[in-house]
């Protein structure tokens, strides 16, 4: 395995552990049934399905050029927080 290929499985092992924290926090916020935040939780759901999404295409494309195009974390932490914040507006 070169080192490329050694940073392009770091990168997935990364993402697939911030999916599996966004489903755990969507299923926390599903499971609440605030039907007044029902739309926010779609929305958030389908940004994570665009993640999944990317992910399936980064592990089928494991090349240089598709790893320079993960770039940062961003849009995961992103989703997350929002999640986070859903889920605090709901218990409180």
């Amino acid at each position: 395995m070169t080192k490329l290929d050694d940073l392009v499985d770091q990168h997935i092992k990364e993402y697939n552990s911030r999916l599996k924290h966004i489903d755990e926090l969507a299923e926390q916020a599903a499971a609440l049934e605030e039907e007044s935040h029902l739309d926010e939780l779609a929305e958030l759901k389908s940004e994570r399905n665009k993640l999944a999404d990317y992910l399936k295409e980064l592990e089928q494309n494991r090349s240089e050029k598709s790893l320079e195009m993960t770039g940062p974390m961003y849009i995961w932490d992103v989703i997350a927080q929002r999640l986070e914040k859903l889920l605090e507006k709901i218990i409180k």
